[in-house]
């Protein structure tokens, strides 16, 4: 039995360290895949990828200042900005967003049809902060430095 507990106490830092290893290299946001876009109103130009999931799962509400976060969302399209921004599926993320505002704990994510809608969403609501594909055209709408 003491040959056990040896094993154990040896193995457990090292399965630690590894699970963490695994779970820092899938960090919801970091490195993300696209472009965050907001609205001109919005005051700040650089994101760090804590704050976009923070966004994305609810928990930050509101910009520096008090204005109002309002989530767009870019129809199917953003299904990969969001599992990757929010580290849950799609199905998970609509689920969240229902269950806090049905709690009245939030309002849910804005839906744009596409990504071209997305952005004139985003570009005519104050507060507005979304996730296109990079390569996206995003004209009236400033580009946020994710870092």
């Amino acid at each position: 039995m003491s040959k056990l507990r040896n094993i154990v106490r040896f193995t457990k830092p090292i399965l630690s360290m590894v699970f963490g290893m695994v779970l820092s290299s899938a960090s919801p946001a970091h490195g993300l895949d696209g472009l965050v876009i907001a609205n001109d109103s919005v005051p700040v130009s650089q994101i760090a990828p804590s704050m976009v999931k923070d966004i994305y799962v609810g928990k930050t509400m509101y910009w520096s200042g008090g204005q109002a976060i309002v989530l767009v969302v870019a129809g199917n399209a953003a299904d990969a900005a969001i599992q990757e921004a929010s580290g849950m599926s799609a199905t998970q993320f609509r689920t969240h967003w229902q269950r806090l505002g049905f709690s009245g704990r939030g309002q849910p994510p804005k839906k744009a049809e596409d990504v071209a809608r997305a952005v004139a969403l985003v570009r005519a609501t104050k507060g507005a902060i979304a996730i296109i594909p990079a390569g996206m055209e995003a004209k009236g709408v400033k580009t946020l430095e994710v870092k």
